[in-house]
């Protein structure tokens, strides 16, 4: 017999018209790790009776999937945009221009009242395959280290786990996105930041009902919340005021790579309009450089209906 070897493995996804019924998995991606599964939620009788547990009052209940999928994803990824796509739940593509640059596209996403149906995600295992129903992405962060590739985590939920055979990997290497020439701007003045990371939260909510011991399509149960941190070193006291006022700025992440045509390169830009930091002290104890991490929050207001905008430029025409 066979044995699975993870050097075999990958994440495919697709997009559910019903959620909860499998489809075709059509975007594909190499994941760095895994840990999607189901959780059997067994149930057991209260009584007090007997010394022991008798097997027969010790019965399946509900199942709840879930896990995370970290990968390092390309400018051109196709399953990342399907992931930014549920996340936020709005995507506005178009083509800055189609007689200098026909290959480049350009993709908006962001955040909307209602999420998309809901996606089947195979993770495949060499030997076999686990195809996982009826997924949300709950959450999805960027970080971003000096000279490494930026390194993308999504939280998933899920209705069901079932074995398959592995489907067939169609993949393409392409553009990395990797953090050599990654700008940070603070109220449109430059910063030069040691690290970065942006998560983005939505809370939902598996609905059981006593028909089915799966749960039906999870809804937003509390508001889409926009965190993450960054480093710098201590030069002056600008960004210690504004935290410490709880002044809101605007805060921007450029991540460009290789050029494509037309004047146009690879890109991943992160707009906060509305930013404000929520900590950030440099400490005294070290005899090299000091430096202060900042955590941030992104909010709406009246003038900027959304928290962010995940806007990318590669050369995927569409999800």
């Amino acid at each position: 017999m066979p044995t699975g070897i993870g050097n075999n493995s990958f994440v495919g996804v697709g997009e559910e018209v019903t959620y909860g019924t499998a489809v075709a998995r059509n975007r594909f991606l190499l994941q760095n790790s895994e840990s999607i599964a189901p959780a059997e939620q067994n149930v057991e009788a209260g009584s007090i009776y007997r010394r022991g547990r008798h097997a027969l009052r010790h019965v399946q209940g509900r199942v709840e999937v879930g896990g995370d999928i970290t990968f390092n994803p390309q400018y051109s990824s196709q399953a990342l945009m399907m992931f930014l796509k549920h996340k936020l739940g709005a995507i506005a593509s178009s083509q800055p221009d189609v007689t200098a640059a026909p290959t480049v596209y350009r993709h908006t996403f962001t955040p909307a009242t209602t999420l998309p149906t809901g996606l089947s995600i195979e993770v495949g295992k060499d030997v076999l395959a686990h195809l996982h129903a009826g997924c949300k992405v709950t959450s999805i962060s960027f970080r971003f280290t000096p000279g490494e590739l930026v390194e993308v985590t999504t939280g998933i939920i899920g209705r069901e786990t079932t074995s398959i055979d592995d489907s067939a990997l169609v993949y393409t290497e392409g553009k990395l996105m990797v953090a050599t020439n990654t700008t940070v701007t603070w109220a449109g003045n430059a910063q030069s930041c040691r690290d970065f990371t942006i998560t983005i939260d939505n809370p939902l909510e598996r609905r059981y009902f006593i028909n089915s011991r799966f749960t039906s399509e999870p809804l937003r149960s509390g508001k889409t919340r926009v965190t993450g941190s960054f480093t710098i070193e201590l030069a002056d006291a600008v960004l210690y005021s504004d935290f410490r006022n709880l002044t809101q700025r605007a805060l921007i992440l450029t991540a460009t790579g290789d050029t494509i045509a037309g004047g146009y390169a690879f890109e991943a830009l992160f707009t906060m309009s509305v930013a404000k930091l929520v900590a950030g002290v440099a400490q005294a104890n070290t005899e090299g450089v000091m430096t202060i991490p900042y955590s941030f929050e992104a909010f709406l207001d009246d003038n900027n209906a959304n928290e962010l905008s995940c806007r990318l430029t590669n050369e995927a025409s569409g999800v």
